[in-house]
């Protein structure tokens, strides 16, 4: 069996490894972009990486909740 690895969808505005605040049940808090996909009718939706020691996945995260790159 081969394995191919997926294509990063162009229509996403962030990249992986941006680190971008973004809401989340109502707060405000910042992880890094894991993978981006697009469904059916052109909606990019994230998958992200929050925490650092023991990090956990927020899958399915819209385009719109996010607010923008974290500035240092």
């Amino acid at each position: 069996m081969f394995f191919f690895k997926k294509k990063y969808p162009a229509a996403a505005k962030y990249k992986v490894k941006d680190f971008v605040n973004f809401y989340h049940r109502g707060e405000m808090r910042f992880a890094w972009i894991y993978d981006a996909e697009v469904d059916k009718s052109g909606a990019v939706s994230y998958t992200m990486q929050v925490g650092g020691q023991c990090p956990a996945l927020i899958y399915n995260v819209p385009e719109g909740d996010i607010i923008g790159l974290k500035e240092d």
